[in-house]
């Protein structure tokens, strides 16, 4: 029998007395075996949430062994951040940095520094975290940052998966899969699809890949349903507008894109009678994609990962 239970960790206080809280669920066999830790919602407005709702019944029925801990939003401050229908998540309103930049060695007392040290405290309990994320407007890829992870990589059993090594990258110490590294904990990142979407085959892409994991673990039967040939790359070139516009994406993500083949239109914004071919400089896959029909030059419209680079 799995025991579920929820945890609230208070963290701060905004103004007016609103409390800042994180939610834990738990879900537990009293059995040896693996800790597992799953978070979502580091970014506000990244909806992966959906993946652990499917996630919360197969648990309660096979969960055999363990313990799997779920955060579902591990940023309420990035939650908050809404105006007008669009949450505003990914860098915080009070300082401007990037939620996920500001996990260091040592935090000091700024309402970011609480937040990434109570995540922290829950992360590093376990044996294995995984990270939900999305990506403007993406297919489904995971992300590791150690070549020793390439087996959980197999395990998942995702199609795309990219290898950074973020521990070289200045830019990215402050992410909190570095600083999961740096804690010795195995991890991995996810990007579940695009920011606000609901689609059911990528969820579905994710959900089965998380059970994969968990089976890898011994805390569920056997489950295999990922793919058989896996893509593994290292870069993803971005591709800039050079002009202002209103956009549309002649490629669907994941679709394969040869050199000069034409992956967007933009319509002009200071002139009705032109518009724009975006064309791909390389061959290779587009996996990301902006999601706005809204485009300023120098805007990123797309994210190509090279055939050569796979």
């Amino acid at each position: 029998m799995v025991e579920y239970k929820k945890v609230v960790h208070k963290v701060s206080e905004a103004g007016g007395g609103v409390e800042i809280a994180i939610n834990e669920f738990v879900y537990s066999t009293g059995k040896e075996g693996k800790k597992i830790y799953i978070q979502s919602g580091l970014h506000g407005g990244e909806t992966s949430q959906w993946v652990l709702y499917k996630l919360h019944d197969f648990l309660m029925n096979n969960l055999q062994c363990g313990e799997v801990h779920i955060v579902p939003y591990a940023n309420p401050l990035a939650w908050m951040q809404r105006t007008y229908y669009a949450t505003n998540g990914k860098f915080s309103f009070v300082d401007g940095k990037d939620f996920n930049r500001c996990f260091v060695d040592n935090y000091s007392g700024d309402i970011n520094s609480l937040v990434c040290a109570k995540i922290m405290e829950l992360a590093t309990k376990n044996d294995f975290v995984l990270d939900l994320h999305t990506s403007k407007m993406s297919d489904v890829f995971a992300i590791f940052t150690q070549k020793k992870y390439i087996s959980y990589i197999k395990t998942l059993g995702l199609k795309y998966n990219q290898y950074s090594d973020d521990a070289s990258i200045p830019s990215l110490f402050g992410t909190f899969n570095a600083a999961l590294d740096r804690a010795k904990i195995d991890n991995l990142t996810i990007e579940c699809g695009g920011h606000d979407e609901y689609c059911e085959n990528k969820i579905c892409q994710v959900f089965d890949g998380i059970c994969n994991l968990l089976s890898g673990f011994s805390m569920i039967t056997e489950k295999n349903t990922g793919e058989k040939q896996q893509i593994i790359f290292a870069k993803r070139n971005k591709i800039y507008a050079n002009c202002s516009g209103l956009m549309k994406l002649e490629v669907e993500t994941g679709k394969k894109v040869k050199k000069g083949e034409v992956i967007a239109k933009i319509d002009l914004s200071n002139n009705l009678s032109e518009s724009l071919n975006v064309l791909s400089p390389i061959d290779g896959i587009l996996l990301v994609a902006n999601p706005s029909h809204i485009i300023w030059q120098g805007d990123v419209v797309a994210e190509i990962v090279p055939l050569d680079n796979l």
